[in-house]
């Protein structure tokens, strides 16, 4: 397995590379910052996704490995950035036992997916190559990147009657400058990696603004996010859900970014919301 080079040593090499040649520290910088970490899988969320029917979706010529469980209301779940699928198995579990048909998948490069590279356009178009293999959606779920992938797709016009949005970035300029802060790159190499990923993929970093996208949303959102979080603020799931019409904020302590997925009343609340919006 490739080793990823000390801290230290990246940043001495943006560092020097980015004061004499930006343009090449950018292109160097952007394939860091889009390919994610293969986290190892947790045995009993593999165990988990074995109890499902796994299946295979093409998306931007990649095969993505998805699961789904159960029949009813379709629900369909997208992790965040360095996660899987079966991170979600609290809550896949729960929303099964209340007769929801539940639908988890691996995102681009992550988990048992396919390719090297991601970003956000990339959630965004996988999770709507899956949900056009189902139909009518009921619900959608993200965590963290994975809830501005909901709303993009929400925007983009994948249908759904209800959205959950877990620990949800309103900016997405929040990851690209904690990413250009943690390894130090000169100001000259940031703008050229950020002008390099808006002409790659296509969109401007002004278009994938959630709160700019809540605010022509027809379906009822429910928002939680915890007051510790460190990864996304507290603020940005509170300017989403005033920018969303039909909103709920669901405030937590002490869960931060991620036990937020297991957390039970974070469960129960979520699925509470879900079964309202059913007939």
């Amino acid at each position: 397995m490739r080793t990823a080079p000390p801290l230290w040593m990246l940043r001495t090499a943006f560092r020097t590379v980015g004061s004499v040649a930006p343009g090449v520290a950018a292109r160097w910088a952007e394939s860091i910052f889009c390919r994610p970490p293969r986290n190892d899988p947790r045995p009993a969320d593999e165990a988990f996704l074995a109890t499902g029917a796994r299946f295979t979706v093409r998306s931007d010529e990649h095969d993505l490995a998805a699961w789904v469980w159960g029949q009813g209301p379709v629900v369909i779940l997208t992790h965040g950035w360095g996660s899987r699928a079966g991170r979600f198995s609290a809550l896949a579990g729960s929303l099964l036992a209340n007769g929801f048909r539940v639908v988890v998948f691996d995102a681009p490069a992550h988990g048992a997916s396919m390719g090297h590279q991601a970003s956000l356009p990339q959630f965004s178009r996988a999770l709507k190559d899956v949900g056009s293999t189902f139909g009518s959606i009921h619900g959608l779920v993200g965590h963290s990147l994975g809830g501005a992938a909901v709303s993009l797709a929400m925007h983009q016009g994948l249908g759904a009657r209800r959205a959950v949005l877990l620990a949800p970035p309103a900016d997405v300029f929040l990851f690209t400058d904690a990413f250009a802060d943690h390894l130090r790159i000169p100001t000259r190499a940031r703008s050229l990696m950020r002008q390099n990923l808006e002409h790659r993929l296509q969109i401007s970093m002004e278009e994938l603004h959630v709160p700019t996208l809540a605010r022509s949303m027809t379906s009822p959102v429910l928002i939680v996010h915890d007051t510790g979080d460190t990864d996304v603020p507290y603020a940005h799931g509170e300017e989403i859900a005033q920018a969303w019409p039909e909103s709920q904020l669901f405030t937590t302590t002490g869960l931060g970014h991620r036990a937020i997925l297991r957390d039970p009343e974070v469960v129960r609340h979520a699925v509470d919301f879900l079964r309202a919006g059913v007939d």
